[in-house]
């Protein structure tokens, strides 16, 4: 049996649930005199879905508990844990929405408890049905008075206050199924974050967080990007096109199987035309150029359209699969034009190298900083045994009016 790790309420486990692999970590948080705090990494386990994977919940519950089982034995092994409880990403199953809490006052100053009590009122807990629950919940803009744009109205005297909240809504479906597997596996599930926020977690330098990115996670079946402005998700989007599409194109084209088609598609990641003497490699590069082509020609439109651009148009933080391509990488950056476009890695980590600069590894490292960065919040006033289970992040820096 496993013992458990002599300072265990410093243990925090993360468990990135993808369409190509499951990722579990666990690390411990240290604290270095004159160096601050930082996460040592002491268990990971890594296990791949097949090339043909397009959602982990394609699987019947008892085959995807097998691959997350997998993970979860390797990590323990290695570190000599026993995960009694995990932070676990949601994949693809979320959206942005954005709801307005307006709330009226007698010239009283603005408190943090009278903007929490959002989470009390009907708007709020509308949110919460059959088909879609909550999983973050932000405040990103504020006016007083009905027309005057703060960015901090904590201490103000007001009659009116607007909150803007940004909220992230994923399928209740796949959290219950989520939620019931892992209680078969006698883990307990402290939170469930989208994996869409969670590359930013990690791979941020506090000026690129404070004053604007746009983190790109060019992964298997999906592109997200991101956009964090004032130490905060303000947004993301989604393109349905990933790694997965470009193999799947080299298989049809040369008439060649998925699994030998993904094997070609890492080697010409880093391949130079001019070298390649082959002809049917040249057939493939072909193929994989104008792919690539059309990946970057999609993010650069995506990013040029949205309302949020002027606010992240310094920073470009690539992550995912996609990113170990100096081709995807190198369109990007003739697309966008930008100086500070590099790929992102985890940062504030200790342990093997050759995982923590893995940049296609960023959202799980992602996962472990979340569990640090922010407190958890329920409100009690939720009734029904779901909504008691869901957690929420709610952050208590305001932040600039958008």
């Amino acid at each position: 049996m496993l013992k458990r790790f002599d300072l265990s309420r410093t243990i925090i486990t993360g468990i990135d649930i993808r369409p190509d692999r499951v990722v579990c970590f666990i690390a411990h948080e240290l604290e270095i005199v004159n160096q601050g705090s930082f996460l040592q990494l002491i268990g990971h386990g890594i296990t791949e879905f097949p090339i043909e994977c397009v959602d982990p919940f394609q699987y019947s519950d008892d085959e995807l508990e097998q691959y997350i089982r997998q993970s979860i034995d390797k990590a323990e092994v290695e570190s000599n844990v026993s995960i009694k409880e995990a932070y676990i990403s949601i994949y693809n199953n979320n959206e942005s929405i954005y709801v307005d809490q307006k709330t009226e006052l007698d010239n009283e100053p603005v408190t943090e408890k009278i903007i929490n009590l959002f989470f009390k009122q009907k708007e709020f807990k509308s949110l919460y049905t059959d088909i879609k629950e909550p999983l973050h919940s932000f405040p990103i803009s504020y006016k007083i008075n009905n027309s005057k744009p703060v960015s901090d109205p904590i201490g103000m005297r007001v009659n009116h206050l607007k909150t803007r909240w940004h909220i992230i809504m994923s399928d209740s479906e796949k959290l219950n199924r989520l939620r019931n597997l892992f209680e078969k596996m006698n883990i307990s599930v402290r939170q469930f974050i989208s994996n869409a926020y969670l590359s930013s977690m990690s791979t941020l330098s506090d000026e690129e967080s404070s004053n604007g990115s746009a983190i790109i996670d060019i992964g298997k079946c999906h592109t997200f990007i991101s956009y964090v402005f004032d130490n905060n998700l303000i947004s993301f989007q989604k393109i349905p096109v990933g790694t997965l599409h470009i193999s799947k194109d080299i298989s049809q084209v040369m008439d060649i199987e998925l699994p030998k088609a993904d094997m070609l598609r890492k080697k010409l990641n880093n391949s130079n035309e001019d070298y390649l003497d082959d002809h049917f490699d040249l057939e493939c590069f072909k193929v994989f150029n104008a792919r690539c082509e059309e990946l970057a020609d999609l993010i650069q439109h995506m990013i040029a359209n949205s309302k949020f651009f002027y606010l992240v148009d310094k920073n470009i933080i690539i992550t995912g699969k996609g990113s170990k391509s100096v081709k995807i990488i190198n369109r990007i950056k003739n697309k966008l034009g930008y100086k500070k476009v590099r790929i992102g890695v985890a940062q504030n980590f200790n342990g093997l190298k050759t995982i923590i600069s893995n940049p296609s590894l960023a959202s799980s490292f992602g996962l472990l900083n979340y569990a640090l960065d922010h407190d958890l919040q329920i409100d009690e006033s939720l009734s029904t045994n779901k909504e008691k289970k869901s957690f929420f992040s709610y952050i208590y820096n305001f932040f600039a009016s958008i």
